[in-house]
């Protein structure tokens, strides 16, 4: 594997932690549009028998090798789908009309694409299968309540980039006929301006941020973020941490993250002193993987009286990291970590030298309140499935609600444009209280440093949580996950504890 497509791929999951913590890659319409199931409209029946009144439905289960070449999610479960609740009831499926010549789109079936990086993926973490299990589980959870506007939903393509061929791949899927739209989780996302200039709707997760910003059909979970603004948020987790010394470390192999591990300095000169934090020491040219170790750094954060460590660098280097804090008597050092919300292995397996680092989350905690929310039946569905519970399957399963909400406001007579038009007039989108509000009116564009405003979120809002005892704790109440900053006011003001529904 060159050193190319590696750097490429943690580059682009490290530009969205500069504009979130600096280091977690995490994060509606309005009321009489948000796709909750709460604030769902009345089921209108289709002609196949498929309404919500059904109990039990089969649901599709698919092979989840991202090799596969042939259709994912054409075989019916052996399991029986639970019970349909009073909520899910009221669901909206939409009206059962023909079409002809929309691409992937027959009387039975409503066909995606899914690309991404599978076994292939140098960092070893779970990203294209996870991905494409959480849409999966959102389509076994909507194909049991009767599926939208008649039909089921489904992938029939399932194409592995193998991290370097992710521009041929994505070619292939914006002339293909048998494809509605794309779910995209790869490393490198060479192939998105090829998907964003053919109008497919195309949904993604936070890392693409750099390259979707100004494609009004690609949706990236939780909104377009902006990967070069200093953010409150990175003071706010060194508050979490009780840090007052900060060092900001990146990787030299990477510009975006020399550039991520700057603009942290810049962010904490910029609102540190109102908290009592200051950065102390910066190393923005750090080897990748630390092949000689990390002895040096450590001893002069050390003496640097470092008791807090922000970075734009990737996990694996992180726990490297956290092996010399140890062995140099620092362990109580706080690190904010990349990433690994979710993994409960990874963070039980590592929990004494993680213990009270810091991972910020985009979207609603699994600790926190989920009553009511579309992340109770996220967590149910994936469970049924035997899916692991990650952050990629949460963004996966956002962008298929969001799929759906598009298709029932298009109408019966769909087609890419009309679903990509109406998800556009989604204003408060919160897939069902997963996420702070989304405006898709104007948040495909990222923000800017001189202008966080026009578009950006009503609220600059992240959810924090804290390693103890090999596991994670909400840092705030499980009622208020969230905190959050008003982005038109650049002076510092305590972060709000709010929630969202």
């Amino acid at each position: 594997m060159s050193m190319k497509p590696v750097s490429t791929c943690w580059t682009r999951r490290l530009v969205v932690l500069a504009s979130v913590t600096a280091l977690a890659l995490s994060a509606c319409s309005n009321s009489s549009d948000d796709d909750s199931a709460d604030d769902a409209t009345e089921a209108t029946s289709s002609p196949a028998d498929t309404t919500a009144e059904s109990t039990t439905a089969d649901t599709a289960a698919p092979e989840t090798d991202p090799t596969a070449t042939e259709p994912a999610g054409s075989e019916p479960a052996d399991t029986e789908a639970p019970a349909t609740t009073e909520a899910e009831a009221e669901i909206e499926l939409g009206e059962f009309q023909p079409i002809e010549g929309v691409p992937g789109v027959t009387d039975e079936t409503i066909s995606f694409g899914m690309l991404g990086t599978g076994p292939s993926n140098p960092l070893g973490y779970c990203l294209m299968e996870c991905f494409q299990n959480g849409a999966q589980a959102y389509f076994d959870y909507r194909n049991s309540l009767g599926g939208v506007h008649g039909r089921q939903l489904q992938f029939s393509q399932v194409l592995d980039d193998e991290v370097g061929n992710n521009q041929a791949k994505a070619l292939e899927l914006t002339i293909a006929q048998d494809v509605f739209g794309v779910f995209l989780a790869p490393l490198v996302f060479s192939g998105l301006a090829d998907l964003g200039n053919s109008g497919m709707p195309t949904f993604t997760t936070p890392p693409a941020s750099g390259d979707a910003s100004g494609f009004d059909s690609v949706f990236v979970a939780g909104g377009t973020l902006c990967t070069t603004c200093p953010r409150k948020q990175t003071v706010q987790a060194a508050v979490v941490a009780g840090g007052t010394k900060v060092a900001s470390l990146g990787l030299g192999a990477s510009q975006a993250s020399k550039d991520c591990a700057n603009n942290n300095v810049t962010t904490f000169e910029k609102w540190g002193p109102a908290v009592g934090v200051e950065n102390v020491y910066l190393n923005d040219d750090l080897p990748f993987g630390f092949p000689n170790g990390v002895g040096p750094e450590v001893t002069a954060m050390k003496e640097a009286g470092v008791d807090y460590i922000t970075t734009c660098i990737d996990v694996s280097s992180a726990l490297l990291l956290e092996q010399e804090l140890e062995r140099q008597g620092m362990a109580d050092v706080t690190v904010a970590l990349p990433q690994g919300y979710g993994d409960t292995e990874f963070i039980s397996t590592n929990g004494a030298l993680l213990e009270g680092d810091v991972l910020a989350v985009l979207f609603r905690p699994f600790e926190a309140d989920t009553e009511g929310t579309m992340l109770e039946t996220f967590l149910e569905w994936m469970e049924k499935g035997g899916y692991e519970v990650t952050d990629n399957a949460l963004y996966a399963w956002i962008g298929a609600d969001l799929a759906v909400q598009g298709l029932l406001a298009a109408g019966p007579q769909f087609d890419r444009a009309s679903v990509v038009a109406a998800a556009n007039e989604l204003t408060e989108y919160t897939a069902g209280g997963i996420t702070p509000p989304v405006d898709w009116s104007r948040q495909h564009t990222a923000p800017t440093a001189d202008d966080p405003v026009t578009n950006g979120p009503a609220q600059d809002c992240m959810a924090f949580v804290i390693v103890r005892s090999g596991a994670v704790e909400l840092a705030n109440d499980p009622s208020t996950p969230w905190s959050c900053f008003d982005p038109a006011v650049d002076e510092w003001a305590d972060a709000v504890p709010m929630n969202f529904e």
